[in-house]
């Protein structure tokens, strides 16, 4: 086993290791901000516009589910209460029964599929917005950094959630103004 008595040389060593530290600003300070991605995307008018875009958009083929369900609810309670039905016309409803089942699964799925296609690309879109109000406020605010997700404690005095939300409000109603 070997003993290090030579401490000055390691400590030059592990000096020059530590030596490529990040460059400071000018007069040594930062400005950090941090925003709520969270309680941005609940806030946001345009997140609250998406939301009603995508109701809009969808409504109509929940509409359809729902009166494929009433079918087929009919449908069982035909069989239910078919009594009097012969052999060839029970097997009938219920084979019409399973073909309606298996239907009403596959719009289900389909409708999931689509809403969550389309929600996605929505929130992309959101994203992108919001991303472009974030440059904007580091360039206006001369901020250093700005963080969004990832960060245990943030205190009060850096987080700009609030002046994003109202950036992002009157953005809002800058486009509809245009529109």
């Amino acid at each position: 086993m070997m003993k290090i008595t030579n401490y000055p040389v390691i400590a030059v060593i592990l000096l020059s290791l530590a030596a490529p530290l990040p460059v400071t600003a000018q007069d040594g300070s930062y400005r950090i901000g941090f925003v709520n991605t969270a309680r941005v995307l609940k806030e946001a008018p345009q997140a609250r516009q998406v939301e009603e875009r995508l109701k809009a958009e969808f409504e109509p083929r929940e509409e359809q589910i729902k009166e494929k369900r009433e079918e087929i609810l009919l449908l069982e309670s035909d069989l239910k209460a078919g009594d009097q039905l012969t052999s060839a016309s029970r097997r009938k409803l219920e084979r019409e029964l399973r073909l309606k089942v298996s239907q009403l699964k596959f719009l289900e799925q389909e409708f999931r599929e689509d809403q969550n296609l389309r929600r996605n690309e929505e929130i992309r879109e959101l994203q992108k917005v919001i991303s472009n109000v974030l440059k904007q406020q580091g360039d206006e605010g001369e901020f250093d950094l700005i963080l969004t997700e990832g960060v245990s404690y943030v205190s009060d005095t850096v987080d700009i959630t609030a002046q994003t939300i109202e950036m992002l409000k009157i953005l809002s109603e800058s486009t509809e103004a245009a529109e």
